[in-house]
């Protein structure tokens, strides 16, 4: 990645010379969930001191903004566990030239948070929703609780954020079964909702792996057997590929 500098309109760019518009910025790496495809059940994080403050990182979405970028997405861990977070949310939304502030959460802080982060200027929530079982949501995510997420999402669809996209990461044999009632939990809801193939982020092996493996293919093979799908040319700053279904504003993304 460089700026180029030698305008009066610096850009920040890639080696391949592409515009770089679109930026994540990790406000820790301390989650209060351990997702099995995530985190160790014991992890080690960086030292406090390592990680930049609140204001260093505010002074570097300004820089950012200034170097062409026009959406941040604020993620983690769980950018939730971090104190004073709307405060930061509150500085870089009212970053002039900024189109976009978003936030990836697992959900669990939004009953306390979600009013404070919608006043502050976040326009976007991705929330992680991987079962709606409760004891398999508690097996996936070892410390978290489905009914606080569920609360979560209610309290983010009442703040009135622009739009609110659930994530799910789907293996095969611990909640592959899910994805059609997780579509049917979006849809009445007026959520978005994106599939994500498991990658090997936690503790697990390779054999592991390939036995939990779903593809983004084969799951909207099996959507399409109960549900229309539409593809839209639409493309976010993400990887997400996304289909609707007729009568429905919500999007179905595969990842």
């Amino acid at each position: 990645m460089n700026a180029d500098v030698s305008t009066d309109n610096p850009v920040l760019q890639d080696r391949f010379g592409r515009a770089i518009d679109y930026v994540r910025l990790s406000v820790t790496d301390r989650c209060d969930f351990r997702c099995v495809y995530c985190m160790a059940e014991d992890m080690t994080f960086v030292p406090r001191a390592q990680v930049l403050t609140l204001e260093e990182m505010s002074r570097l979405a300004r820089v950012l903004v200034r170097l062409g970028v026009k959406r941040i997405r604020l993620t983690g861990g769980e950018p939730l566990v971090r104190r004073d977070v709307a405060h930061l949310v509150r500085d870089i939304g009212a970053i002039e030239g900024l189109r976009e502030l978003n936030m990836t959460t697992n959900g669990a802080g939004l009953t306390r948070h979600a009013v404070a982060l919608k006043a502050a200027g976040l326009n976007r929530l991705n929330i992680s929703l991987d079962s709606l079982d409760p004891e398999r949501f508690k097996a996936l995510t070892r410390t978290g609780n489905l009914v606080q997420v569920l609360a979560g999402i209610d309290a983010a669809r009442a703040a009135g954020f622009e739009r609110i996209k659930l994530n799910s990461v789907i293996m095969r044999g611990r909640n592959h079964d899910e994805v059609p009632a997780l579509v049917d939990f979006a849809l009445a809801r007026g959520l978005d909702i994106s599939f994500i193939e498991e990658m090997p982020l936690g503790q697990i092996t390779e054999h592991d792996r390939e036995l939990a493996f779903v593809s983004s293919a084969e799951l909207r093979e099996q959507l399409s057997a109960r549900l229309e799908l539409v593809p839209l040319a639409e493309k976010t700053g993400g990887p997400s590929r996304y289909w609707q279904a007729p009568g429905s504003n919500s999007r179905i993304g595969f990842i």
